[in-house]
Formats: structure tokens, C-alpha cells, sequence
């Protein structure tokens, strides 16, 4: 088998492969469930404005301190210079022009300073898995540094439960999350992987859907 069959084998593979992928994401199976259970996980990044080290190869920026600087002897990998060859091969002469690169000694300045910067001081979590323990974590702000809240991160997550005690999971929106009804029954659209496509209460899935049986 020469190469470029190999190729086109391996190429038929890889998109047979996703092909078949594609086809279980979109195979989707009804389920029907019950809630089973909740989490929730909130995080808090908080960032401060203190003094750092840097270095620099282009001089002192505006605002640094601590200013120190120092040659710095390194090795270039560049072109050196144009080279012409001639071979000769069963009589027949032949002459190329090539680049030749390699290795140059170089020198450089290398700046040293200390520069104010935003930086991560801390990171709080809180987690739980009742609705009704939802809160963010606590925390007071370090003025002394600018201390200040740089980003936050939340994760709502709803458990589903078949009769035979299959759990599947399905992240939502705080306000979705907040609003389900833990009593009802749900018809979950679910994929070959197990993961929750579309659901809906029991109740609208019949009133969309009236005469047929889930």
C-alpha cells in the first residue's frame, strides 16, 4: 500500500469518525424523570494593585522603580550569507544558490524594575446543594492595596432521575435554576451521551403533543 493510499484511508476514517459523531449528538431518546437533587457553585476573584519584577529588552517604562540594567550575551539563529555549490553527477554539472543560516553572537541590554500591576490576591468559593442555602462568599476588600473584585464565576446545576435510577445533569441559568418546580415530573430529550438536550414538565409536553403518550 503506497503512501497516498495511506492518506486517503486515514482521511476516509477521520471523516467516517465524524460523521458518526455527528449522528449521536443528533439521536435523541425521551426520557421521563423526576428532579433529583441541585447544586450551585459561586466563585469570587479579587485582584490587588501591588509592585512586581519585570524585565525588558526595550528600555524603563513610565512608572517603574528599583531600576537596574545589564548586558546579556546570547546566540542568534540568522541568515549569514548567499553560498553558490556546483556538483557534478554522471557528467552533468549542476549549480545552486542557497541561504545558509546558523548561529551569531549577540548582545543586548536586559532592564530590570519593579511596575504597579493588578494581580490576583484571592479567589473565594462557596458551594451547596440546596436552593435555599444559595449565597455568594464572603469577603471585605483590603483597601490598603486598591484590593477590588475582578471577575466572578457561577455554576447552577438540576439532577433528573428516570424510575429505573438513571441521573442525568443539565446546567441553567440562575433564574431557570431558581424558578423549577421540584415536584413535577419532566420528559427529558437526551442523547446517546447522556446529555439533556431539551426538557420540559410533563403536563406542557402532553398539552403540545395531545393524543400521543411520551
Amino acid at each position: 500500500m503506497n503512501e497516498q493510499i495511506i492518506i486517503i484511508v486515514a482521511l476516509s476514517g477521520g471523516l467516517l469518525l465524524c460523521v458518526l459523531l455527528a449522528a449521536a449528538f443528533l439521536v435523541q431518546r425521551t426520557v421521563i424523570a423526576t428532579v433529583a437533587g441541585f447544586s450551585w457553585f459561586r466563585q469570587v476573584f479579587l485582584e490587588h494593585y501591588v509592585w512586581v519584577s519585570e524585565t525588558s529588552h526595550a528600555g524603563f517604562p513610565d512608572g517603574s522603580r528599583n531600576q537596574t540594567k545589564t548586558v546579556e550575551h546570547y546566540q542568534s539563529y540568522e541568515y549569514i550569507r548567499t553560498e553558490t555549490r556546483t556538483t557534478t553527477v554522471n557528467g552533468q554539472t549542476t549549480t545552486t544558490t542557497g541561504q545558509v543560516y546558523g548561529y551569531v553572537p549577540r548582545r543586548r541590554t536586559k532592564y530590570m524594575y519593579e511596575i504597579q500591576k493588578w494581580v490576583e490576591s484571592r479567589r473565594l468559593e462557596a458551594e451547596g446543594e440546596e436552593r435555599a442555602s444559595l449565597h455568594w462568599p464572603a469577603y471585605t476588600l483590603n483597601r490598603s492595596n486598591q484590593e477590588r473584585v475582578e471577575k466572578t464565576r457561577e455554576r447552577y446545576l438540576v439532577f433528573f432521575q428516570n424510575a429505573k435510577g438513571k441521573r442525568y445533569k443539565r446546567e441553567l441559568l440562575e433564574a431557570d435554576w431558581i424558578a423549577l418546580d421540584d415536584q413535577s415530573s419532566y420528559v427529558l430529550k437526551v442523547n446517546i451521551f447522556g446529555y439533556i438536550k431539551q426538557f420540559a414538565p410533563c403536563a406542557a409536553q402532553e398539552a403540545e403533543m395531545p393524543g400521543q403518550t411520551v
